[in-house]
C-alpha cells in the first residue's frame, strides 16, 4: 500500500547512494522521522485527533525535514575545502542522486502524510499506531530489498570485469543476471543448470562454450548464494 508515496527513480537514486558510500539513507531517515511521530501518538504528546495529527505533521516539517538551503551550504563549504586541501569525498561522487532524493523527500513525506489521514476512520489511539506501524513495517522492508538489490548489483560489475579480464562475454551473465533477478529463488535455477536440467537459463547459456558457462554459473552461485 505505501509503496503509492515511493517511485521506482527514487529507489534507484537511493541503491546509487549506497553504491557510492554515501552515509545518508533517505529510508532510514524517513523511517526515523516517523518513529518520532508513533512515540508522540503513544505517548500522547499529540492526541488522536485531526487538529493534533495536523499540528504534527506540521513540527515535523518544521524541525526535522531537511532544508535543501542547509544542504547546499554544506555541499559548497564541502566542494570549497576540496579546492582548496586537495581532498576528495566520497560522497561528492553522489551530489546529484543526493539532491534528488532530499527534493523527493519532501513529496514523499507530504504523500504519506495524506495517506495516514484517509486511513483513519475512528481517531483512536490504537488505530493511529497501527497505521504508523504498518508503513515502518513496509518501509523497513523496502529499504532491505534495496540493500540486497545493491549488494547483487556490486557483485555483477565485479564479476563482468573478472569476465572482460577472463575473455568472456560478460553479456552471457549480465543476461543470465537480468533473467533470474525477478524471480523468488534464482539461486535454484542455477543449480538445474549445473546437474544438466532445463531451467530459465538453457536456452541463453547454450549459447556459451561449457568453460564460459562454468563461469557464469560460479559468478551467479556468489551472486544470489545466500537467498
Amino acid at each position: 500500500m505505501w509503496e503509492k508515496a515511493i517511485n521506482e527513480e527514487f529507489v534507484e537514486r537511493c541503491k546509487n547512494l549506497k553504491k557510492t558510500g554515501n552515509i545518508f539513507n533517505p529510508i532510514f531517515y524517513i523511517v526515523f522521522t516517523r518513529l518520532v511521530e508513533v512515540s508522540s501518538i503513544i505517548n500522547e504528546v499529540f492526541l488522536a485527533t485531526p487538529e493534533d495529527l495536523e499540528e504534527m505533521f506540521k513540527t515535523r516539517k518544521d524541525l526535522l525535514e531537511i532544508d535543501l538551503k542547509t544542504i547546499n551550504e554544506t555541499l559548497r563549504r564541502a566542494w570549497k575545502f576540496e579546492i582548496e586541501r586537495g581532498v576528495k569525498y566520497n560522497f561528492s561522487d553522489g551530489i546529484e542522486d543526493l539532491m534528488y532524493v532530499v527534493y523527493r523527500m519532501r513529496e514523499i513525506q507530504s504523500t504519506i502524510d495524506e495517506m495516514i489521514k484517509s486511513l483513519v476512520k475512528e481517531w483512536k489511539k490504537s488505530e493511529l499506531v497501527d497505521i504508523y506501524f504498518s508503513l515502518l513495517v513496509e518501509l523497513l522492508e523496502l529499504e532491505e530489498k534495496i540493500q540486497k538489490e545493491v549488494e547483487r548489483e556490486i557483485a555483477l560489475e565485479n564479476f563482468v570485469r573478472l569476465a572482460k579480464e577472463l575473455g568472456y562475454n560478460s553479456d552471457f551473465l549480465v543476461k543470465s543476471y537480468e533473467i533470474l533477478k525477478s524471480e523468488n529463488k534464482p539461486i535454484n535455477h542455477v543449480r538445474l543448470e549445473e546437474v544438466g536440467e532445463k531451467s530459465k537459463l538453457s536456452e541463453l547459456l547454450a549459447q556459451t562454450d561449457e568453460e564460459e558457462k562454468r563461469f557464469v554459473l560460479s559468478a551467479l552461485k556468489v551472486i544470489f548464494g545466500k537467498e
